[in-house]
């Protein structure tokens, strides 16, 4: 990447619409904004209609919204266009930029320069990419909050306090004399560390409760064959993604789709009815179903009330002993209410359902309130929902925990600060204070063009 190149790309898809916005961003933005102008705007922090040109031809008629470095998003000069929607329209305006000087910017560039010039940190960039791709409320919020740099003060403070002890051991390496500089007790420094470990581990415990909800809980729908299995699949998805008949067997394979509730995501997978078989297929299937149970995050244990005691529903109740799932009595208008009420007494997790008849209300509603925690809902501290910078965390803590159990030990007080170096290193890496280019860029591909 050339960051001397001034760079253009919409930030709008480019279609059919009323509007295209168009921004570009270099030393170069006034210039070339200027030679499609035959009234120049002024290199300065404004608002401007002008007609554009090719030539001595008009092109459009346009709002330019242009801003002065360093106060941009990017940090550079920086003009937005925009434009009259359309196609043609678009990418004709865009092709006469490229003629005039830029070039066209690699997904997410815009935001990797934000980086480069220190307008945003790490945490503040992939909270960037979580917000555009949020799939619930939840993400959407951590996206937020992350993206604005809201709650990433306790990254600063965590660094500060680990810079605090490790100076104070240090301070007693190189002046071995002094034994009574101010907390650096084999107390004072575990209390120290302690408090910071407490810290990350509360961060770690927060953000791997919060990316199971936001990239979607693996969910298996099973049971035996016709009691509802794909019919539930397609109340849940609000389409008809998977074939129901009356016919045993119709499942042979599994079937997925996504759905996205309010706070939680669930990658849905209806399997192959279980059941005894000949047919080899069939048999396939149904072995990748009992498979599915032990993959599965979450277990919707759909079941006929009049079956619940047959062979094939006993094996799948063996296999859910130590698993999180929901009995799902579907068909709930079969079932009498003398019926549901002795369900209601013998069974403690379960909901009824009638999938032909849309009704998987209660649910939804049980699968919310299983999953969904008052801390992450109300929470006002960090939260990452990236597997990369979750990692980061772990390996924090592990140098931490490592450097806690060494002081207890009673092991030399330099080797306890080597790991405490590496857990200050990688805090930095985190927020991108420091960090290997190659994996930046990598980063940064994720983005959609013109981010």
């Amino acid at each position: 990447m050339n960051l001397n190149q001034t760079i253009v790309a919409p930030t709008t898809n480019i279609s059919t619409q009323a509007i295209s916005l168009i921004r570009i961003s270099g030393d170069e933005s006034f210039n070339i904004i200027n030679s499609l102008l035959k009234i120049k705007i002024k290199e300065e922090k404004n608002v401007w209609v002008r007609k554009m040109f090719d030539g001595d031809e008009i092109v459009d008629e346009v709002v330019i919204t242009s801003f002065i470095s360093p106060a941009s998003f990017t940090g550079e000069n920086v003009v937005e266009i925009a434009c009259h929607g359309g196609i043609l329209n678009t990418q004709r305006i865009i092709n006469l930029i490229i003629k005039s000087g830029a070039r066209m910017a690699n997904k997410g560039e815009f935001s990797q320069r934000a980086f480069l010039n220190n307008k945003i940190d790490l945490i503040q960039a992939e909270g960037i990419n979580d917000l555009i791709f949020a799939k619930n409320e939840l993400a959407l919020k951590i996206g937020v909050n992350n993206m604005s740099g809201a709650h990433n003060q306790s990254i600063i403070n965590l660094k500060g306090n680990l810079l605090d002890i490790i100076s104070r051991i240090q301070v007693s390496i190189d002046y071995p004399d002094y034994d009574d500089v101010e907390g650096s007790s084999i107390e004072d420094l575990t209390k120290s560390l302690s408090a910071i470990n407490d810290e990350v581990k509360s961060l770690l415990k927060r953000s791997k409760m919060a990316i199971k909800n936001t990239n979607g809980i693996k969910t298996a729908i099973v049971g035996k064959t016709n009691v509802g299995k794909s019919s539930l699949l397609n109340a849940l998805l609000n389409e008809d993604k998977a074939i129901v008949t009356d016919i045993h067997g119709t499942t042979r394979d599994i079937v997925t789709g996504e759905i996205n509730l309010e706070n939680i995501s669930l990658n849905l997978i209806d399997t192959a009815g279980i059941r005894k078989t000949n047919d080899i297929v069939e048999g396939l299937g149904i072995e990748k179903s009992l498979k599915m149970i032990d993959d599965a995050e979450l277990v919707l244990f759909v079941i006929d009330y009049n079956a619940i005691d047959d062979e094939e529903n006993k094996k799948i109740f063996e296999k859910l002993e130590n698993k999180n799932h929901i009995l799902v009595f579907n068909k709930s208008e079969l079932i009498s209410n003398k019926e549901k009420n002795k369900i209601k007494s013998s069974q403690s997790n379960f909901v009824f359902t009638s999938a032909i008849n849309n009704d998987v209300d209660n649910l939804i509603n049980k699968i919310e309130t299983m999953h969904m925690n008052e801390e992450l809902i109300k929470n006002d501290s960090l939260i990452l929902i990236n597997l990369e910078q979750i990692s980061f965390v772990e390996q924090i803590m592990q140098r931490i925990e490592k450097s806690l159990d060494a002081i207890i030990s009673g092991m030399p007080i330099d080797i306890i600060n080597v790991d405490l170096h590496e857990a200050w290193n990688l805090l930095n890496q985190l927020i991108g204070e420091q960090y290997d280019e190659e994996i930046i860029d990598n980063i940064f591909k994720k983005y959609c063009l013109g981010k």
